[in-house]
């Protein structure tokens, strides 16, 4: 269970980070709509979900959690949220039995 802080090269990051961690595991990343780095990241193979509105991101995490976690093994949240809700999310993961990423606010981490 990761808390990744969106850096200036967010699209290379998050590639290194399910390289490094998710090896050979089946990955969806989500976000908000049309905040996804998703150019860089489709040319792998990534799997890409634009269904949060970005309103209420736990509650909208937690059901998109609950909806397909029996699909993937690890989830990699792209968001700008608060440390908060990114625990929250992670824990949401960890009772499904499922990995979970999620990226923080610079200034939140």
């Amino acid at each position: 269970m990761f808390i990744l802080e969106k850096k200036a090269e967010p699209e290379q990051q998050i590639w290194n980070h399910i390289k490094r961690h998710y090896q050979g595991e089946k990955v969806a990343v989500v976000g908000v709509q049309k905040q996804l780095p998703q150019t860089f990241l489709r040319n792998k193979q990534v799997i890409f979900y634009e269904s949060l509105t970005g309103k209420a991101l736990l509650e909208e995490g937690e059901r998109f959690l609950n909806k397909f976690a029996k699909e993937y093994t690890a989830f990699v949240f792209y968001l700008d949220s608060s440390s908060e809700i990114a625990e929250q999310l992670v824990e949401a993961g960890r009772n499904l039995g499922v990995r979970v990423t999620v990226t923080v606010e610079e200034t939140a981490a």
